[in-house]
Parts: structure tokens; C-alpha cells; sequence
């Protein structure tokens, strides 16, 4: 009995001394940490004090922190930026559905401003410009270190004006220059909804996904199953995202209730937020989709596209996706300035994660002749991506009667 209580007496002291031996090695850490900190800030303001005193010329003290504070948050990914006061202001002006600019989505990719997508039946859509272009000037002045809110703001301005661009392609052999007209640029979300010729193929093009994105499909969807729909092609092409709540609303779509279309994950375990299916679908089970996706579509056609690829309700065919799959927040500062930071990645229902990935589709298809417009007229003969689409549901019809 007395060694019975020696060795419970020794463990508890072992275990008493392992938890202090822990406290004081959390402490030293964090100690060691704030010391690295506080050099590291200390390094800072002693290159601050050497540019204000030495500089060529007398630089404001504002211009240097902001170009600090610039630089730090474009070093932890493309999203993350500081924004001035004129650009936090513009912030909701993309949401909007109605704003005045050439029409195109843009980011930071490998350091540069890239294309993610031309807006259809915009300035920029007309004037030929590609995902993934990297504009390199914008009215002579380079890109070169912007970030694409600035970005953003050089080329929105009131219609009727012009703005000169000049961008990288890859492929060609020289610069391209361009010179857009600024329009107001109305985002309509839905630009065709029909079923295509001798069939009962249902054709959607979603081109945006905007406030009223979820209501308008909705409407389309029931028009179109009055018609007869079997089968149903989601256009999704160039389609650059939108709003994270309509893609999780457009799911409710095609999806039963209750199934996961995406999470988001950040730092900690505990930062998991999951985004679930709440009604019942419109589109029954009996009905296949394809969803036509390539490297202009990103975003929420991501997480739509990755939803329903997951929950193997519909097959996506074309090329791969953008690979835009990020969580952002905006805290507001001092001087009307405000911070946009990356704070957690969106990742499928079974755990693909799409930012820098993309969406790999089921069946790839490289489209044979490039210079094929998503406007006007369907031409199956030269959209053969679309036809690849037209064809696999005719397949899995036939094989369901």
C-alpha cells in the first residue's frame, strides 16, 4: 500500500514538473518570438529614419509607411493588400451590378496582373482580351508592383472615356496595345437560356454570379423543364465567380438538401465553416448536367462546378479552371484606410482545394478553333467543346430510357 502511494506521489510530481517544464518553454517561446519581433521592427524604423534623412529628395513620412505596408501584405499571396482611402472607397462598386470600366475580372498571378476573364458583351470582351493576359501598362504607366484593387481603379472611369492598355499573351510574338472605350457596364447574369435544336438538351449560359443570379436561373430552369428538358449544359466559360452566397444558392439548384457544396478552411482546426444545401432542388436526379468549364472560369463557378462534380451530379468538360479559391476579409483602419486579408482557402466537399489548383474536368477537350465567340449564335459545328457536352448527354439519356 505505502508503495501503491509512492508511485502515484512521483507520477503526480512528474507530471506537476512536465506541465511547468511546458509552461516555461510556451513562455520562452513566446518571449523568443516578441524579441525577433521587436529587431525586426526596430530594423524597420531604423531604414525608415535613413530615408527620411538621406534621400535625394524629402519623401512624406505617409508615402513610406503605405508603401510598407503595401509591400507586406502583396508578399503573403495575389488578395491580401493595404487599401488607401480612394480605393477602400470603390471597394462595393464590383458587386453592384453597374459600374463604369471596360468589363474584365483581374488579379495578381506570378506577380503580375492577369486577365481572369473579359465580361461578355463589354469593351474588353469585344476588343479580344483572354484569361490569363497580363497587362503590363495601363495609360503608360506600368503594373509593374500594383495590386489589382489599384489596378482596378486606373481602369473603371466614366463612359465615354478612353484607357490604353498594353498586355503580354502567350504565344504572341510581340506586345499587344489596346485602347478601350469605358462603358457602364450592366452585369446581367444569365445571357441564354434555350433548348438546343432537335433535342431536349437544355442550354444555360451563366455568365456572372450576381445579387439576383439564384432567382433568375430558377425561372429559366422551370421554363425550360416545361419545354421538355432531359438533359442540361451549364455554360460556365468565362465566367470569372461573383458572389460566394448565390453559389451556394444555385446549388440548392441541382443538389438534395442537407449536402456540403464547400468549406472553408483557415489557420486553426476550429476556422472550418462549412456551407450546406437548404431546399429542394429544382432539377430532379433523372436529369444529367455537364458544366462547360475552362481557364476563365473561377471563383464561385468553381465552387459550383466542384459541388456538383463531387456529389457526382454533373460531369464538367473543356479545360482547366482558373484556380481562384480564397477567403478574404476587409478591416477597416485609421484615415479611411482599410486591410484586405486572405484568411481561409475554399475547398470541395471532398477536399480538393481550388486555389492555385483549378478544377481538372472530367473529360479535358482543347477547343479546335479559338477564335469561337460565346455570343450570338450557338455553332455546334465549331464549339466543339459543346458539342463533346451535346453528345455525352445524349449517351446517358438514351441509357436511362
Amino acid at each position: 500500500m505505502k508503495r501503491a502511494r509512492n508511485f502515484w506521489a512521483i507520477v503526480i510530481l512528474l507530471v506537476g514538473i512536465a506541465f511547468f517544464l511546458n509552461e516555461n518553454i510556451a513562455a520562452s517561446q513566446v518571449r523568443k518570438s516578441e524579441e525577433v519581433l521587436y529587431k525586426q521592427l526596430q530594423l524597420f524604423s531604423d531604414v525608415l529614419s535613413i530615408v527620411k534623412s538621406n534621400y535625394v529628395e524629402p519623401v512624406e513620412s505617409q508615402k513610406l509607411i503605405y508603401g510598407a505596408l503595401k509591400g507586406m501584405l502583396s508578399s503573403l499571396d495575389p488578395y491580401s493588400t493595404f487599401m488607401e482611402a480612394d480605393v477602400y472607397k470603390e471597394l462595393s462598386i464590383e458587386t453592384e451590378g453597374k459600374f463604369g470600366g471596360v468589363g474584365m475580372t483581374i488579379t495578381v498571378k506570378d506577380s503580375m496582373i492577369t486577365v481572369v476573364s473579359p465580361i461578355e458583351d463589354t469593351p474588353s470582351f469585344r476588343a479580344g482580351l483572354k484569361p490569363n493576359d497580363r497587362i503590363i501598362k495601363i495609360d503608360d504607366k506600368t503594373t509593374r508592383g500594383m495590386d489589382s484593387s489599384a489596378a482596378a481603379k486606373m481602369l473603371r472611369g466614366e463612359p465615354g472615356t478612353k484607357v490604353a492598355i498594353e498586355i503580354l499573351r502567350e504565344g504572341a510574338p510581340e506586345i499587344i496595345k489596346i485602347t478601350l472605350t469605358r462603358e457602364e457596364i450592366k452585369l446581367k447574369s444569365i445571357k441564354r437560356a434555350q433548348i438546343l435544336p432537335d433535342s431536349k438538351i437544355a442550354y444555360v449560359r451563366l455568365v456572372e454570379f450576381q445579387k439576383d443570379t439564384y432567382r433568375d436561373l430558377k425561372d429559366a430552369l422551370e421554363t425550360l423543364k416545361k419545354q421538355g428538358m432531359e438533359g442540361l449544359i451549364i455554360d460556365l466559360r468565362n465566367n470569372p465567380g461573383g458572389l460566394l452566397d448565390t453559389a451556394i444558392d444555385v446549388s440548392n439548384l441541382f443538389l438534395e438538401p442537407g449536402k456540403l457544396v464547400t468549406y472553408t478552411q483557415g489557420r486553426k482546426t476550429e476556422d472550418r465553416v462549412e456551407f450546406k444545401t437548404k431546399q429542394n432542388e429544382t432539377v430532379p436526379a433523372s436529369v444529367p448536367i455537364v458544366i462547360l468549364i475552362n481557364g476563365g472560369s473561377a471563383s464561385a463557378s468553381e465552387i459550383l462546378s466542384g459541388a456538383l462534380s463531387d456529389w457526382k451530379r454533373a460531369t464538367l468538360i473543356g479545360e482547366k479552371s482558373f484556380g481562384k479559391g480564397s477567403v478574404q476579409t476587409v478591416i477597416p483602419l485609421p484615415e479611411n484606410t482599410a486591410v484586405k486579408i486572405t484568411i481561409a482557402h475554399y475547398y470541395t466537399p471532398k477536399g480538393r482545394i481550388v486555389e492555385g489548383n483549378g478544377l481538372t474536368p472530367d473529360v479535358t477537350v482543347e477547343p479546335k478553333d479559338k477564335t469561337v465567340s460565346l455570343e450570338g449564335t450557338l455553332d455546334l459545328a465549331k464549339d466543339n467543346q459543346l458539342q463533346t457536352g451535346v453528345d455525352f448527354l445524349k449517351k446517358e439519356i438514351s441509357g436511362l430510357k
